[in-house]
C-alpha cells in the first residue's frame, strides 16, 4: 500500500469501519510507509531566502497569506490562525460530504468564539517592534510582503501549541521562519483567555519575534545555508494529529532534515513540506524552524 501525502486523515465514521481501518494502519506500518513525509513526490524543499530579496527589503503585512493549513481557519480581526485536529462532528455525520460541511461549520464557529479574546493580540506590531531598525526593514515599492502568522495549533493530546511564523512569498519561492512558543495550553485555558494567559501568550510572542528576526536576518546574508548535515526530528510541534486519524503524532518524523544549528538548549532546522496539508498532520513541517530541545521527542542524525 502506498501511504498518499495528499490523503485527508482517515475519519472514523462508523464503527463497521474500525477493522477495515485498523487493518489498514497495521498494513503503513509492515510497509514502513508512516509519515516519512519528506519521501513523497508532492513535498516541496525549502531551500535558503535567494539574494535579491536581502536587496530588495521585505515590508510588514498587516494580513494573512491566501493559502492556510488545510482546514485552518483565521480567528477574526487578528493574524492569528487556528489550526485544528479534526472535529468530533464527523463521527456523527456518516455522509462523507455533509461531514465535512458540518466540520467546517464547527471550526468557523470555534475561530469566531476565540475573536471575542484573541484579536487583541497584534502581532503585525509585535513584529513591527521586533524589526526595528533591522536592515531588511525597507517597505519600498519592491519590498516583498512578510506575514506573521500565530498559529493556534489544536493536538491530540488535547494540549494546544503556538507557534509565530513570518512567511515571505516571491515568484515560485516561498520561505517560512518558524518559532515555537514554549508554554502549551489546555482547551479550558485556551476558550477561557484569562489575563494570564493572554499576557503570557504576548510575551512569548514578542520573544519569539526577536528570534524570527535573527533567522530573517541570517538567511538574508547566507548564513543559514544548506546543510549536509541531516537528522530525523520529530516533535508535537511540528505535527500532533492522530496520524491517519489512528497512529500517535509521535510517529510522524520530519526526516532528513537539515540540521542549521545544534545549539545547547535549541536546534535551527529546515524541513520540507506541504504548506496545503491539515496542518497538524503535516501542514506545518515546510520552512526553517526554532525549537527547543525541549520541545522534541525524535533528533536522530543521520550518518
Amino acid at each position: 500500500m502506498r501511504f498518499d501525502c495528499q490523503a485527508r486523515p482517515l475519519n472514523v465514521r462508523a464503527r463497521g469501519e474500525t477493522a477495515r481501518l485498523a487493518g489498514r494502519a497495521a498494513a503503513l506500518v509492515l510497509t514502513g510507509a508512516l509519515v516519512s513525509l519528506s519521501g513523497c513526490a508532492t513535498v516541496n524543499q525549502d531551500a535558503p531566502m535567494p539574494q535579491e530579496i536581502g536587496a530588495q527589503g521585505i515590508v510588514i503585512e498587516r494580513s494573512l497569506p491566501k493559502s492556510l493549513p488545510e482546514d485552518s481557519k483565521a480567528i477574526p480581526g487578528s493574524q492569528l490562525v487556528l489550526v485544528p485536529t479534526e472535529s468530533a462532528a464527523g463521527l456523527f455525520v456518516p455522509l462523507p460530504f455533509v461531514s465535512e460541511v458540518v466540520t467546517d461549520v464547527y471550526h468557523r464557529y470555534e475561530a469566531s468564539t476565540l475573536a471575542t479574546h484573541y484579536a487583541a493580540i497584534d502581532l503585525y506590531g509585535t513584529v513591527q517592534r521586533a524589526l526595528d531598525g533591522s536592515a531588511l526593514l525597507k517597505g519600498g515599492a519592491g519590498s516583498n510582503p512578510l506575514y506573521p502568522i500565530g498559529y493556534v495549533v489544536a493536538c491530540a493530546d488535547g494540549r494546544y501549541r503556538v507557534a509565530l511564523a513570518g512567511r515571505i512569498e516571491q515568484g515560485k519561492w516561498t520561505g517560512r521562519y518558524v518559532v515555537h512558543l514554549p508554554t502549551t495550553y489546555s482547551e479550558d485555558e485556551v476558550a477561557k483567555a484569562t489575563p494570564a494567559t493572554l499576557s503570557a501568550m504576548r510575551r512569548e510572542f514578542g520573544d519569539a519575534a526577536l528570534i524570527m528576526r535573527q533567522l530573517l536576518e541570517r538567511d538574508a546574508v547566507g548564513a543559514l545555508p544548506e546543510s549536509r548535515t541531516r537528522a530525523d526530528v520529530g516533535s508535537l510541534h511540528l505535527a500532533c494529529a492522530m496520524a491517519a486519524g489512528l497512529l500517535k503524532p509521535e510517529l510522524v518524523l520530519a526526516r532528513g532534515a537539515e540540521v542549521l544549528e545544534d545549539g545547547a538548549d535549541h536546534v535551527i532546522v529546515r524541513v520540507a513540506g506541504d504548506l496545503r496539508q491539515l496542518g497538524p498532520s503535516g501542514g506545518l513541517l515546510y520552512g526553517v524552524h526554532y525549537l527547543r530541545k525541549d520541545q522534541l521527542h525524535t533528533f536522530k542524525r543521520k550518518p
